[in-house]
């Protein structure tokens, strides 16, 4: 009994060292897209010009996910989250002394590189280390370092970056990553419960071609499309809809953006617990409830989230919660795929999901910025996103009818 409280006691610390890989990564990430209204006056760029930075971030993350899932399956997780920290760390310091925008947008393509690596090596980790029967919960704790990152992004460095220069607020946030770094060198030792080999011989073709004839792989992908758009969409837009649209100032929609990332600290570990408790871990089920919750939140954003509708203290509330089921998704969509895929196909299988949330993510932020462009308001932008979230969810439950019990655990 004794053996078994201090085995869960050192996976549980493990999983926050690896949060850690998070808070460095949405530090820097979510706080350049945080000081966007910054940086859209401080270039001269339209909505559509800000949102190309999201489009050429996750371009690199479609064309190299799989091949960073190859890797983190042949190097494993611990090489995998510290190259990737170090990677977007070093490569945040270039976006300080960039003079032109196309060049950061240059940077932003390879940085995206670190990032595809650190989700997969993440997933990685977990599927060795934990039980099925706990994955969704504690996929939920690590992304929720995700959320930690994302607050003191979008809280504490557009605040910096009004008095000091956005390019300061970049240089601090890659310190805070180099310095995160360190801890997983010094701290995280991956731990290996269940058996999967590392060091086994692979076969790389044999690999990805067992991944992409899994029918369940592409229709969770779908629901990573999903992901992507709100998700992506929000991080990019939601500052320059709450500066342009209803007025506030860059700083105080960074805060609301903070906000917004603090619900999914909740939200994550959250909805994981209450899918591995109380729903018998049906992923299915809270994919496509999350999909429709989150829909209905942009649904409502449209249609009443405008000057004199919502006082701030409502749209404080509503931004919290629709953060909460916002992020709730990527604990609840890469706990779906290690299942699907197994330990030792999750970083291949997991490169996949990430080429499907980054499609939207490359392809709908410019498109979601021209039509507040040429409409004057984000509000038709909201609708879009919120019938596409509908159409592709219902798709979805009648892709996976057939599939129930393998997209949740039965009961013996």
């Amino acid at each position: 009994m004794k053996s078994n409280a201090a085995k869960q006691v050192s996976v549980l610390s493990t999983l926050f060292i690896m949060s850690t890989a998070y808070i460095a990564v949405f530090t820097s990430v979510q706080g350049f897209k945080a000081m966007m209204p910054l940086i859209q006056a401080d270039f001269n760029l339209s909505s559509a010009q800000s949102g190309l930075y999201s489009t050429f971030f996750y371009l690199s993350g479609v064309a190299l996910a799989i091949f960073a899932g190859q890797i983190v399956d042949k190097i494993g997780p611990k090489k995998g989250l510290i190259s990737g920290v170090i990677v977007i760390a070093s490569l945040m310091i270039l976006h300080t002394v960039m003079p032109y925008f196309p060049l950061i947008l240059l940077l932003a393509l390879i940085t995206g590189v670190g990032f595809s690596v650190v989700t997969p090596a993440v997933n990685k980790g977990i599927i060795e280390m934990v039980d099925p029967s706990k994955r969704a919960v504690s996929n939920g704790i690590v992304h929720a370092g995700g959320g930690i990152g994302g607050i003191i992004g979008a809280s504490i460095l557009p605040a910096i970056g009004e008095r000091l220069g956005w390019r300061v607020s970049i240089l601090l946030a890659a310190g805070i990553a180099f310095l995160l770094a360190v801890v997983l060198i010094k701290r995280y030792q991956p731990i290996n419960n269940n058996g999967v080999d590392d060091d086994e011989p692979r076969d790389t073709k044999s690999d990805i071609l067992a991944v992409l004839k899994n029918p369940l792989v592409w229709m969770v992908a779908m629901m990573g499309m999903v992901m992507g758009l709100s998700i992506g969409n929000m991080t990019i837009h939601y500052t320059l809809f709450l500066t342009g649209d209803l007025g506030f100032t860059a700083s105080t929609a960074g805060a609301f953006l903070s906000v917004f990332i603090a619900g999914g600290i909740i939200g994550n570990p959250g909805f994981g617990y209450i899918n591995d408790r109380f729903l018998n871990s049906n992923r299915r089920l809270s994919l496509a409830a999350l999909a429709f919750i989150i829909a209905g939140f942009f649904f409502v954003m449209g249609s009443t989230v405008i000057e004199g509708v919502l006082p701030s203290t409502l749209l404080l509330v509503f931004t919290f919660v629709f953060g909460m089921f916002s992020f709730a998704t990527i604990g609840m969509l890469f706990t779906t795929i290690g299942d699907v895929a197994g330990p030792k196909l999750i970083g291949t299988a997991s490169g996949i999901i990430l080429i499907s949330t980054r499609l939207t993510m490359v392809i709908a932020p410019p498109l979601i910025g021209h039509l507040a462009d040429i409409t004057g308001s984000y509000a038709l932008s909201w609708y879009t996103i919120a019938a596409i979230m509908v159409v592709v969810s219902f798709i979805f439950l009648v892709l996976t009818a057939s599939y129930k019990n393998q997209l949740r655990r039965v009961s013996k």
